[in-house]
């Protein structure tokens, strides 16, 4: 009874197989086609025996082995296990590979490429998996570049067994290359919102098509904020002597949006924020946003109306406005600045911003109490270049410069100029290794710093400058020992980070920086932190965990310091 039931549980076991003869990238195929199978019983194994051995030789076929000798071995012990011996044979060699391309195709360089490119070479042995490839390469390219009638009219293996030889033939009748036609906006989409999207459009009729050039419309179109549904698409079907015309159907966001969030650093620990939009107000694409952000340090209230000029995307002017109450170090201030500006961005090149801002500010710093009213204009510009992921880039550069001034004048309470810019590089190497430098460099040309506000003077520290020191701590102090803001800022750092494991990093660093009111030898402070971090990569960035040593300072004493956000 015993050996009845054990012949029964093991009859119940599906077939399983192990196969011996083959290399491993043999054995690794012949593995995934038998894996294609029903589960089979062991007593089915002769209704099947066909189907199994027909299995291995389209996986063997496929790597360039047609003739395979293929034996199977059961054992009265192990009933469930099918054994397999195979005998590849020896392989069919490409003998000769043909591609031709017939049409408008053949002088398209992409075309071209992609054949001095394909890895399937005379002498090599014929893998189906690297032709398969090739002519989906060769369908997906015609239909990415506007060969909308293109057709492969010859494509085979011409396979000699008894030589072990193969020819491969390759034809591609590309037929024209349609060009883009007009834009075709749904008719729910109104003139006024035509006139703001037409200059997003990044193609003009009669330029060449191509795929990916709508992929970056749509993308675009998304990144404007205004519409909660995008659609364009080319119209094949309505091509008038080879234009494509382009449809556009876009519906705004109408409502307005509600967006929370919490957060901590180090430099001014736990942080939440609210958000409130109203991405589309209006047909022109006039639009509003406003945040607060609260934390132990710093409490912010801010909002920003935007108006396109041009593309809404690149150019616009921007009314801004909001109120800061700051508690650091030594300062407390409550600054409220209303602003207009004009914002011109140019992907590749200098972002600018020429604006008009007034400020007032009422402040406690140090010892001194005391407000001021300042008519500030001035210019920023911005230029970010990134290689590889946005939140985790393999290389790349940051470049920001901005300059101010305000006047008596002009009725302002104070003179001054004020220069400040900083510039970060990225680069990775060796695939693990990666270096990270900052360079910043500020200047203010002021009769006495006590005559501006603290926002405009110059602090550092922390986690974004000098680590080791807590947040805006550098600084010339007064009488009392207190921290008074300084007329000119120095700052530079260098990070090597090493990939341990996939998404986490050991880091190193050395920052070093002042903040003073003279370099000269006997009243410039430098200060300098250095020590380990650890990184974790999240889809939002780097998670940044540093322990610093201000080792400027007496004993060395050591802060954690902990941000996240890309590097660059």
């Amino acid at each position: 009874m015993a050996l009845l039931l054990s012949t029964t549980a093991q009859a119940a076991k599906p077939l399983t197989y192990k196969i011996n003869g083959l290399d491993k990238e043999l054995q690794q195929n012949a593995t995934l086609y038998l894996n294609t199978l029903p589960t089979i019983k062991p007593r089915q194994f002769e209704d099947h025996r066909h189907e199994i051995r027909e299995t291995l030789q389209k996986s063997l076929m496929a790597l360039g082995y047609y003739q395979p000798t293929i034996e199977f071995h059961r054992s009265k012990k192990k009933p469930n296990q099918l054994t397999i011996n195979i005998n590849p044979g020896q392989p069919v060699i490409i003998k000769s590979v043909q591609i031709n391309v017939e049409g408008d195709a053949r002088k398209d360089r992409a075309f071209k490429r992609l054949i001095k490119q394909n890895t399937l070479r005379v002498g090599d042995v014929l893998n189906d998996g690297l032709y398969e490839s090739l002519k989906t390469g060769l369908n997906d390219l015609t239909l990415t570049r506007g060969y909308f009638d293109a057709e492969l009219i010859e494509h085979q293996i011409k396979v000699y067994p008894d030589q072990h030889a193969a020819d491969i033939v390759l034809t591609l009748k590309s037929g024209r290359r349609y060009t883009f036609g007009p834009v075709l906006y749904d008719h729910s989409v109104t003139e006024p919102t035509r006139k703001l999207l037409n200059p997003i459009i990044n193609f003009e009729q009669g330029q060449k098509y191509r795929s990916e050039k709508l992929s970056q419309l749509n993308m675009d179109f998304s990144a404007t904020g205004y519409f909660k549904s995008i659609e364009v698409r080319p119209l094949k079907d309505q091509a008038v002597d080879g234009e494509i015309p382009i449809f556009v159907s876009v519906i705004p966001k109408t409502a307005w949006e509600l967006e929370t969030g919490i957060g901590f650093s180090t430099d001014e620990g736990p942080r939440v924020s609210l958000s409130v939009d109203k991405p589309w107000m209006g047909e022109k694409g006039h639009s509003f946003t406003s945040d607060m952000k609260v934390s132990r340090k710093v409490h912010e209230l801010s909002g920003r109306y935007k108006i396109p000029y041009g593309n809404p995307l690149l150019e616009y002017y921007s009314l801004d406005g909001g109120y800061k109450r700051t508690m650091v170090q030594d300062t407390d201030s409550r600054l409220v600045s209303a602003s207009i500006n004009k914002w011109k961005k140019r992907p590749g090149n200098w972002d600018q911003d020429f604006f008009l801002r007034v400020d007032y500010e009422d402040y406690t710093q140090g010892l001194q109490n005391s407000s001021n009213l300042l008519l500030i204009p001035g210019m920023s510009f911005d230029r970010r270049k990134v290689v590889g992921n946005p939140m985790d880039p393999r290389s790349g550069s940051l470049y920001n410069v901005k300059i101010e001034t305000s006047a008596k004048a002009w009725q302002s309470d104070a003179d001054f100029i004020k220069v400040w810019g900083r510039a970060k590089w990225l680069t990775t190497f060796y695939k693990h290794h990666r270096l990270i430098s900052r360079v910043e460099q500020g200047a203010i040309w002021v009769d006495d710093i006590k005559n501006i506000p603290p926002s405009i003077r110059f602090f550092t520290g922390g986690d974004q400058t000098v680590r080791g020191y807590s947040y805006d701590s550098i600084s010339p102090k007064d009488s009392s020992g207190q921290l008074i803001g300084g007329q000119y800022l120095s700052v530079a750092s260098i990070e090597y980070d090493y990939e341990i494991v996939d998404n986490w990093r050991i880091a190193f660093f050395v920052d070093s920086g002042t903040v003073t009111n003279s370099y000269k030898k006997d009243q410039v402070e430098w200060k300098t932190g250095v020590g380990p971090g650890i990184r974790w990569v999240t889809p939002l960035g780097p998670l940044k965990l540093d322990f610093a040593f201000a080792v400027s300072e007496p004993g060395s004493p050591w802060r954690i310091h902990f941000s996240m956000g890309p590097d660059l």
